[in-house]
């Protein structure tokens, strides 16, 4: 009997190896069939029809040849649906990496989404491991006060060994049995930075155990966010593979005109994750505000707020605007052109901020209006009409 299974299971083994071994020749002789003889390549060719008649083809459908790779409706229809640690930025089950220059406000939008979370989600809890930040810095900010408030729901650590990494990785990896351990619960792990957190080959990060137990983590439903820091230079130029192997990826960047911190999207994966923008006052969020509006320099930022209260107070054509602006010294002040404004005027209405249209009874001008003014007047009219 031994012998028996000993045989079947030669045979099965063969039945596996001959793809590869085709696989291994057709390389050969599409790869590397510059450098063959026409003897090598006629062997080659004779071996891979031996094996093709060699291998036993199942009589089965592609269906059933290949049934656990293929999606079924169930599987489809029975997926739950994406949950959000905060709405259309940090999803659940998730890697996400973001990605700054150093003192654009990582760790301030950061510590503020903790505070988000914590309060909105009571089975969340957060691991903020930090290896950037002095002690006093961290004070300044407000973490002891999150400790205080929250008490074993949001742990932070970071103190200082010799052994940095070592540690950071011992950390995540009983965070992850945790997280299994706990199925009710969400932990959130954010990592200030990558650079000090994860294990290194030779100095650098090595990519064959980036995200090891972030990977474990994210499988028992839990999530983390790495914060990861833009060279001297000022650009990301370290290995790819820290973007590709996360679920999503944030650029953060400060815009002085506007104080405030915007967030651009730069790797979605499977996740809606969108733009954002938070105002901020003397390096604390204060409130998120429109990312449109936030994502643009000062004069642009003013020329739409502008344009919006003037309005407010009913439609008007392109010449009438322009010639507000000339009033109000709009040009002057802010160094821009009619040409600018008009350009702006046309981007603005593109973007939903108002609407426009051509009007030929009206010598083919140009007016522009806010919907909902628009609506009350015309409904205003109808309503008039109606009455008479």
């Amino acid at each position: 009997m031994s012998d028996l299974i000993k045989r079947i299971q030669n045979k099965i083994n063969r039945q596996n190896e001959i793809p590869k071994l085709i696989q291994k020749i057709n390389h050969l002789l599409e790869e590397q069939k510059h450098i063959l003889n026409e003897n090598d390549i006629k062997e080659l060719e004779s071996e891979k029809l031996k094996l093709e008649d060699e291998l036993i083809v199942a009589n089965l459908s592609l269906e059933e040849k290949h049934k656990n790779f293929f999606y079924t409706y169930n599987d489809i229809t029975n997926a739950p649906d994406i949950s959000w640690l905060i709405e259309n930025m940090i999803p659940k089950q998730s890697i996400g990496v973001l990605i700054g220059a150093s003192g654009v406000g990582k760790s301030t939008l950061s510590l503020n989404c903790s505070e988000k979370i914590l309060k909105l989600n009571p089975d969340v809890f957060i691991i903020f491991i930090d290896g950037d930040m002095a002690l006093n810095k961290a004070k300044e900010m407000g973490i002891d006060k999150l400790l205080n408030k929250y008490g074993d729901r949001f742990k932070y650590a970071g103190k200082t060994t010799n052994y940095f990494s070592d540690s950071a990785q011992k950390l995540l990896k009983d965070i992850s049995l945790e997280q299994e351990k706990y199925p009710d619960r969400t932990y959130f792990v954010i990592e200030d930075s990558l650079s000090l957190v994860a294990k290194k080959s030779r100095g650098f990060i090595d990519t064959n155990e980036l995200y090891k137990y972030e990977k474990i983590l994210r499988e028992h439903k839990g999530c983390s966010l790495i914060i990861h820091h833009k060279n001297k230079a000022g650009i990301f130029a370290d290995s790819q593979h820290i973007e590709n192997f996360a679920d999503y990826t944030y650029e953060i960047e400060r815009n002085d005109f506007n104080s405030c911190i915007i967030l651009h999207p730069r790797k979605a994966s499977r996740f809606d994750i969108q733009g954002k923008a938070f105002l901020t006052i003397n390096r604390k969020i204060i409130d998120e505000i429109d990312y449109e509006n936030a994502n643009i320099s000062f004069r642009e930022s003013k020329f739409v707020h502008t344009i919006i209260d003037l309005l407010e107070d009913g439609e008007m054509n392109q010449s009438e605007i322009l010639n507000h602006l000339e009033k109000i010294r709009f040009f002057s002040e802010y160094k821009i052109g009619q040409k600018k404004a008009i350009k702006w005027l046309q981007i603005w209405s593109d973007k939903g901020k108002w609407h426009h249209e051509k009007r030929p009874s009206e010598k083919n001008s140009i007016f522009y209006w806010i919907e909902d003014k628009q609506s009350n007047l015309q409904k205003s009219s109808n309503n008039h009409e109606i009455g008479a």
